[in-house]
């Protein structure tokens, strides 16, 4: 039982970026004509890329939990990130003593390692076909874990959004994607994202929406200390949610995960996945 949940949860870290993004934006608002007629859009937009957390890497407990159709897990772990370096989420029980799993993420690789039944798969974004074809990379994965708005398939970090004031909040919509429409929602008054979707063009049902929640200071900045995930997986909706606490700037810990070959033994991604399919049905 804990194998299978302990898959169900990996697959829900692989799967809720499958619908990603290209490039970050980081350095300027887009060329819109909404955007050039509301000044006050276009500084809250401005603002909103000011206030994106200024610490080089962030470490932080969380508790994870997952529902699958009928089946729920809760688990405890860490989440390390250090930014456009690596993505840490370590996944642990007996009270925080045994870890059980790992996910790590940096700009060359992925990798997964399954502690309890000493396998892992280490590949390249690119040997995951939809990965490849949308141009989903490491920075898609940074975006989403740290909380920023970015766009589909830009080029230099830029792209074109229709954006407008919805309620409280600013929407922004991305459907330069051939095949994806990605959209943010900010939060007017504190200029965070509090939601980012996405859908597939032509429809109006999201195939991933990812929340945001229950900021807290990180230095002078903002960070969530929620994050749920949901989309659907096989004929099943999936949810994970992420609590995080001790959220803080800490940059003590290794970057890189060493396997000892003479103990796991590599498995193909492919393999993963078919392993995780048969586990949901």
């Amino acid at each position: 039982m804990k194998t299978r949940h302990f898959f169900l949860v990996i697959v829900s870290v692989l799967l809720f970026a499958s619908c990603g993004s290209k490039k970050q934006v980081s350095d300027a608002v887009v060329g819109n004509p909404v955007l050039e007629k509301e000044t006050s859009l276009a500084d809250a937009l401005q603002t909103v890329i000011s206030k994106h957390a200024a610490e080089p890497c962030i470490t932080s407990k969380i508790n994870l939990s997952l529902s699958a159709g009928r089946k729920s897990v809760r688990v405890g772990g860490s989440l390390k990130m250090k930014r456009d370096d690596v993505i840490q989420l370590s996944l642990v029980v007996a009270l925080g003593i045994i870890e059980v799993g790992k996910l790590e993420l940096t700009p060359d690789y992925m990798m997964l390692v399954d502690r309890m039944n000493h396998q892992y798969v280490k590949c390249s974004y690119q040997d995951v076909d939809f990965f490849r074809e949308n141009g989903i990379d490491f920075q898609a994965f940074q975006a989403l874990f740290w909380d920023e708005w970015f766009t589909l398939g830009a080029k230099g970090g830029k792209g074109k959004f229709n954006a407008e004031a919805v309620g409280n909040d600013i929407q922004l919509v991305d459907n330069q994607n051939r095949n994806l429409v990605l959209t943010f929602l900010l939060n007017a008054a504190s200029k965070m994202v509090r939601e980012t979707r996405f859908s597939r063009k032509g429809t109006e049902t999201p195939v991933l929406t990812w929340q945001y929640a229950d900021w807290t200071k990180l230095g002078e900045q903002d960070f969530p200390g929620s994050m749920k995930i949901s989309f659907a997986l096989s004929d099943e909706n999936v949810e994970a949610v992420l609590k995080l606490g001790s959220v803080k700037a800490d940059s003590d810990w290794e970057t890189r995960t060493e396997i000892n070959k003479n103990r796991y033994t590599e498995v193909s991604l492919q393999a993963v996945f078919n392993r995780i399919m048969s586990l949901t049905q």
